[in-house]
């Protein structure tokens, strides 16, 4: 990552008219002063105990995520339309960043979770001040049932966005083992995306599948970044959804009923495999 951004910043005087690039410096500046602003927090008697901190390294996994993902997006359009006005070297190197980015996040993303391993007198020894500020939000249970149509009706929106891609495309007829198991998981989604239960699983496996996609199509390296940013997109509303349903019914003593909503329109679902073959989706 930081070689393609280097790569880059070689044309930054070409690049720094374009609100993409402006976009994208913003956010690495960003995160270098959260970061510097971190360290000055903690000096130099804890900085390295926070470094050591799962909440810490879950906190700053999820903001350089999150990061990489807008810089991949910003990155590769402003890359396609250099390419177009027949800018070759700053397009390549844009390209490069866009694909790098994707590929940190896909990777970090699928990254299990450290554990907490740290003591009471480790923990005990952390700035207060700098541990409030780790996030550690948990997914919030809906509050209605509109609210889980709404959100089930965005994983399907994501799925169009997708699907409508030249490797949503390709994945249509492809008999690729990593793309029927999500075929097969999309498929098993229910009508009514607000359901609980069995809804849970089957979302979440909808995201574990994407997910696994993402990750093999980066290491193929033959999809444009928009491409895979539209499945990692899917992937993550689709594990949203099926945590928040998780707690919106949670075991024990049963709950009042959630208000009731007009039926979702049924999720849509990919097309049949056509009658020609298409490219087969590889690694």
């Amino acid at each position: 990552m930081d070689a393609a951004a280097a790569e880059a910043d070689v044309h930054a005087d070409t690049l720094q008219s374009h609100p993409e690039w402006q976009k994208i410096q913003t956010l690495r500046g960003a995160l270098r002063h959260v970061l510097d602003v971190m360290k000055e927090k903690a000096g130099s008697r804890y900085w390295d105990t926070l470094r050591a901190d799962v909440h810490f390294q879950g906190f700053w996994r999820t903001a350089s995520i999150r990061a990489c993902e807008a810089i991949a997006v910003q990155a590769a359009t402003l890359a396609h339309r250099l390419r177009a006005d027949d800018r070759g070297a700053p397009s390549a190197a844009l390209l490069k960043l866009s694909a790098a980015a994707v590929t940190y996040s896909a990777v970090a993303s699928a990254e299990p979770k450290p554990e907490p391993t740290a003591s009471k007198e480790t923990k005990a020894e952390a700035p207060l001040a700098v541990h409030h500020r780790i996030d550690r939000r948990e997914p919030t249970p809906y509050a209605t049932r509109d609210d889980a149509v709404r959100a089930a009706h965005e994983v399907a929106v994501r799925f169009q966005s997708w699907i409508q891609t030249p490797m949503g495309q390709e994945a249509v007829g492809s008999s690729h083992k990593r793309v029927q198991a999500f075929r097969a998981a999309w498929m098993k989604l229910p009508s009514d995306g607000a359901q609980t239960g069995p809804a849970v699983g089957s979302y979440g496996e909808v995201a574990e599948h994407a997910q696994a996609l993402v990750a093999l199509a980066v290491r193929s390296a033959r999809f444009a970044p928009t491409d895979v940013q539209a499945l990692q997109d899917l992937a993550k509303a689709s594990g949203a959804h099926s945590a928040r349903l998780s707690v919106t019914l949670p075991p024990g003593p049963p709950k009042p009923a959630l208000t009731a909503a007009a039926p979702m329109p049924r999720v849509a679902t990919p097309a049949a495999a056509p009658t020609t073959r298409t490219p087969r989706a590889s690694a």
